[in-house]
């Protein structure tokens, strides 16, 4: 309930001089009248002069400069800070509950879809990768329930992997022989023509090279090598190139005036090397009792 009207002195909105004001008090929107002074003895006498000279039935109120405007504007500050965190605390609750509802869902709430600069979905976690896997496996402190989670249900899912040595494999033009393990096969519609699909397929050798073949679906290698994900497999194939590749990452930032989380996708600071393979030919799939040459 709203007090009588009333004279008050208070402050401009970058706290640098005392005002003074008429309406319902200082936590209300009053009219400004005049500003007063920086020092708050000299505010309150030239306050009670205007309203004397005023010569009418409301009152002033002096009490908001009691405080420095120093001290007004560290409490302003420290207000400010409070309302960020709480807001920050209850976006992550909020994120936590929409979290574990996406889990509920099969969805991995940390591998987002992104389209046009947002983000539009979540990936399942059956999709994950085994070397995202394997990460989430290995984790032994978590950030949050949430991450926790997650690593809880890839644990049971781990399998050993070469790490990435981050260096190329043979050099370019040499025919080779190389054992590898599938991580990963990428079926997509190329331009090439009506209906046409490749599949470009990664790999790791056993010291930690990455590689990379690409080519049709219906070729005697992709129909061969179909379903081996997760698989150790031998291969004959010629060194195509050696390539550079810097990975995009997804990164959370509070906004400072909302206290907001904001999805937000920038420039990794590693660049990882893999090399192509032209012409591959299966020798081997492990696990198999006959090879496939």
């Amino acid at each position: 309930m709203k007090t009588e009207k009333k004279y008050y002195i208070s402050s401009g909105d970058l706290t640098a001089m005392y005002t003074l004001c008429f309406g319902y008090g200082h936590d209300s929107k009053g009219d400004y009248i005049v500003n007063l002074s920086t020092d708050s003895e000299k505010a309150v006498s030239k306050a009670m002069e205007y309203v004397e000279k005023a010569n009418d039935i409301y009152p002033l109120e002096t009490s908001y400069a009691d405080v420095s405007l120093n001290e007004i504007v560290r409490r302003k500050q420290e207000q400010i800070e409070a309302d960020n965190l709480k807001r920050k605390e209850e976006n992550i609750a909020n994120w936590v509950v929409a979290s574990k509802e996406l889990i509920s869902q099969g969805k991995n709430p940390f591998d987002k879809i992104w389209a046009n600069g947002h983000v539009v979905g979540h990936y399942f976690i059956d999709d994950m990768s085994q070397e995202t896997i394997n990460y989430w496996a290995n984790i032994t402190e978590y950030k949050s329930e949430i991450h926790e989670a997650i690593s809880n249900i890839c644990k049971p899912r781990a399998i050993y992997i070469p790490k990435n040595a981050n260096k190329h494999f043979g050099s370019v033009g040499d025919k080779v022989t190389v054992k590898a393990f599938v991580l990963s096969q990428d079926h997509y519609e190329n331009s090439f023509g009506y209906n046409n699909y490749s599949v470009k397929i990664k790999y790791i050798t056993e010291d930690g090279e990455r590689l990379v073949t690409n080519g049709g679906d219906e070729t005697k290698f992709n129909e061969a090598i179909w379903d081996s994900v997760n698989t150790w497999v031998e291969l004959e194939a010629t060194v195509k190139s050696h390539n550079k590749f810097t990975p995009k990452i997804d990164y959370t930032e509070v906004c400072e005036k909302t206290g907001q989380l904001i999805d937000k996708e920038k420039d990794g600071d590693k660049t990882w090397n893999t090399t192509s393979l032209i012409r591959p030919k299966l020798i081997k799939v492990f696990g198999q009792e006959q090879e496939v040459a």
